[in-house]
């Protein structure tokens, strides 16, 4: 069972989207008696489920869902203690790790590739907050402006999911915008000022298709760091177009950088996300380079060792 996949529905993904494809995966597994099929029932269950894998005897993990499924799942590899393959079939609301790899969206080609593609290595970073909450994360997190979006997006119902909802709640938010204090640390560099937000990035997306980094490559062992200053609201609503493009970085108060190591430091109740999702708050830690994951879909190449010291893209053991 060495090559055998283990599929990981998450239902509530992309406003149901993942949920409604389960029993066409369970059409497609018929043919494959050594692979499984598990729908995650409530919060914690995928990742649990990812956990168990590798002592199940299976090869491969397949995400369906979006980049908060991907993260669940990468933190149920890393505690399973196996060298496990990732596929990803993106049915979330975001999807942006899965963009920035350019894997297929349409249930046929996601399903061929996320099951039997050839894998690539891609880097997976950690997160520590102020409560010493301790994360496993393949596409963005940050601070300031971007996470209150998320905690926001966090408290809406499915049909507002997307990136219509995405938008919307962006546009909430501005409307009571205000800026933070903070410290920002790239590789032992400092930088003290008042941002609109911190962007730390793997890939170029997040935001559901925000261009946020784009120089940013998933195998360089690089953190991508994108510091929006102290902008006014109006050029904030301005400029929001440009970080769909990827332009917003020619803007004088767009600062990027990048480093192995960020530390962002500031005002305990600053909030931070990782993937969208909500991550407590400052300060926040986020580190790069101990650890590949081999993820289906594109062109193999050469890979670093996990945090235990193996070489592969594996996950934690």
């Amino acid at each position: 069972m060495a090559d055998a996949p283990l599929v990981i529905v998450n239902p509530a993904a992309g406003g149901g989207r993942a949920g409604r494809a389960a029993r066409w995966i369970h059409d497609r597994l018929r043919a494959r008696p050594d692979a499984g099929l598990e729908v995650a029932g409530r919060r914690g269950d995928v990742e649990r489920i990812a956990a168990s894998a590798h002592q199940e005897g299976f090869g491969r993990v397949i995400a369906v869902g979006g980049d908060g499924t991907v993260q669940e799942v990468l933190n149920g590899i890393a505690a399973g203690g196996g060298p496990l393959e990732l596929g990803i079939m993106p049915m979330g609301s975001g999807n942006d790790l899965a963009r920035g790899l350019h894997l297929p969206t349409d249930l046929e080609r996601a399903w061929r590739v996320a099951v039997g593609h050839a894998t690539r290595p891609v880097d997976v970073a950690s997160a520590r907050n102020g409560d010493g909450a301790e994360r496993w994360f393949a596409s963005a997190g940050g601070i300031g402006f971007d996470a209150r979006v998320a905690a926001s997006m966090a408290r809406r119902r499915w049909w507002q999911s997307g990136r219509a909802g995405y938008l919307a709640a962006t546009l909430a938010e501005l409307r009571r915008l205000r800026n933070d204090e903070v410290e920002v640390t790239i590789d032992g560099q400092r930088r003290a000022q008042r941002v609109l937000f911190v962007a730390i990035a793997n890939g170029p997306f997040y935001g559901a298709g925000m261009r946020i980094a784009p120089s940013a490559r998933v195998d360089d062992g690089l953190l991508d760091v994108c510091v929006v200053g102290d902008v006014s609201r109006f050029t904030a609503i301005r400029e929001l177009p440009n970080l769909y493009r990827g332009t917003h970085v020619r803007h004088p108060m767009v600062s990027m950088g990048r480093g192995r190591r960020v530390v962002v430091d500031g005002e305990s109740a600053t909030l931070a996300h990782l993937d969208g999702e909500p991550f407590g708050a400052l300060p926040l830690t986020v580190t790069i380079g101990a650890w590949q994951l081999d993820v289906a879909g594109l062109t193999p190449m050469a890979r670093r060792t996990d945090p235990t010291g193996h070489r592969g893209g594996g996950g934690a053991s």
